[in-house]
């Protein structure tokens, strides 16, 4: 189970997990966040089940870590722009 092997589907996982991301221009910013956390936290632990039998699901969710901590910091640096 190398990374190497698996990195096309971070990089999917990736791409599709930051495609529903929520937009920074969103009125409801706040809520459609925090069910996209939620969201991104449930498929974590429950690809973790499965990560010997389905690798797959393990890392294309690693690939939504990535584009989660990608939207945070994102929206951190606009903040701290507009101060």
């Amino acid at each position: 189970m190398e990374l190497m092997q698996n990195i096309n589907f971070v990089v999917l996982g990736f791409l599709v997990w930051l495609f529903i991301a929520p937009r920074r221009n969103s009125s409801r910013y706040g809520e459609l966040f925090l069910a996209y956390m939620t969201t991104l936290l449930c498929s974590l632990v429950g690809s973790t089940e499965i990560i010997m039998v389905k690798p797959v699901a393990f890392f294309f969710t690693i690939g939504g870590v990535l584009a989660f901590f990608y939207v945070v910091v994102r929206k951190t640096v606009t903040i701290a722009i507009r101060k």
